[in-house]
This record gives C-alpha cells, structure tokens and sequence, in this order.
C-alpha cells in the first residue's frame, strides 16, 4: 500500500523518471507529478510517445520510479524522494486508458505501474 507520506509528494508538482532495461542499456522517461494518478498499488502515467519504452517493457516490465519534492518533510529535514520498484504494461483501452485520454488528449496509452515495494531514500 502506497504510504500517506508517498501521496503527499505526488500531490506536490516534480518530476517522475521511469527506467526500465533496454536492449544495450537502461532506457529513463520522465513525466510530471500531476500527470500521474495515484491508486492504492498503481501509477497510471499518460503515454504520449514513449516507444523506445515500449519496446524496453515488452522485452522486461521491471521498472524503478523515483519520485520527489522539496516541499515535504524529509527523514533530514526539508525534502524527501522516493524509489520504487514495479512491474509496468502500456494499455491501449479500457476506462483508466480513455479517461486518461480525455484529460490529456495527446494521450495515446496509459502506463500503467504496479508497485511492489518501495523505500524512502531522504
């Protein structure tokens, strides 16, 4: 279960990067805090391009997150991140994929991250 802490850094705007392993190296995609929705285990992140990722996960899902805002209490003060680890499939249909394209009409696919675990890193 995604902790309150966890939401409170996504209610907050920063930057999300998604790295999964590519053919030769890992492959990084980066998208923004508000574009995510947060549900209970799950990341759902709009897809614009993200081919090159495509490919990564239809090769292996593994993906690591981080996540971050200066403006949340810390375990050292101001500030506090995250990584996480899931598994991630692009979704073409269904409601979470046509709502997403709703809000976001450049959307074409929903990533769609399921967390296993996750730490607190700061």
């Amino acid at each position: 279960m995604i902790s309150d802490k966890l939401r409170s850094v996504m209610q907050k705007e920063g930057t999300v990067a998604i790295i999964a392993q590519g053919k030769n190296f890992p492959h990084v995609v980066n998208t923004w805090h508000s574009f995510v929705t947060v549900n209970n285990d799950n990341f759902i992140v709009p897809v614009g391009g993200m081919n090159t990722m495509g490919e990564a996960l239809a090769h292996n899902n593994r993906v690591l997150v981080t996540v971050g805002s200066k403006e949340v209490e810390g375990l050292h003060g101001e500030g506090t991140g995250f990584l996480l680890h899931g598994n991630a499939t692009i979704v073409y249909d269904g409601d979470e994929c046509n709502q997403m394209k709703a809000t976001y009409p450049w959307a074409r696919a929903v990533m769609k991250i399921a967390i296993k675990d996750f730490i607190q890193t700061t």
